[in-house]
């Protein structure tokens, strides 16, 4: 029983303590996923598809749906790049991994939807990442993409106050 209640915890991710719980500072990040042109036309993908974000120590976002693109009405059309934000989520450091779930029978690969690119703005630092898959890591019902570099910062850290 022990087994499935920490494997169930882990997939959530929530359960996963932050390295700043002390500061209750809830994190943001900025999803752009850019639909293959190649994917079928459609209303986009046949199931709910959510996604989890994972840093360098393990740490995990909240596992979240992605219903309602920014830019789009319908997301996930072909050609399109969907803007969708995570908000009030847990902490984390670099990122180093990308779980698309598909929350019910994922069909035949590129029927209906394929991606063609993920990148993440991480709020908290200010570095864009970019994903490419994992094909190693993925499952069925799960793909794993893993992040190509260390980000590029694009928002400038931190300066000091001007003022002491």
């Amino acid at each position: 029983m022990s087994t499935s209640t920490s494997s169930s915890q882990g997939e959530m991710g929530s359960s996963i303590k932050s390295k700043y719980d002390d500061d209750d500072t809830p994190a943001s990040f900025s999803l752009l996923i850019r639909t293959s042109s190649d994917s079928c036309s459609g209303d986009g993908p046949t199931q709910k598809i959510s996604v989890m974000l994972r840093d360098d120590e393990g740490r995990a976002t909240d596992k979240q749906a992605l219903r309602y693109s920014h830019t789009h009405p319908t997301p996930f059309q072909p050609g399109h790049t969907d803007l969708f934000v995570m908000t009030n989520q847990p902490s984390l450091g670099p990122l180093r991994c990308f779980e698309i779930h598909y929350d019910g029978k994922k069909e035949v690969l590129g029927t209906p939807w394929k991606y063609h690119t993920i990148n993440v703005l991480h709020h908290e630092n200010g570095r864009v990442y970019n994903f490419r898959s994992d094909d190693k890591q993925s499952t069925e019902n799960v793909s794993v993409l893993v992040c190509s570099d260390d980000g590029i910062q694009v928002i400038p850290q931190r300066m000091g106050d001007p003022f002491f």
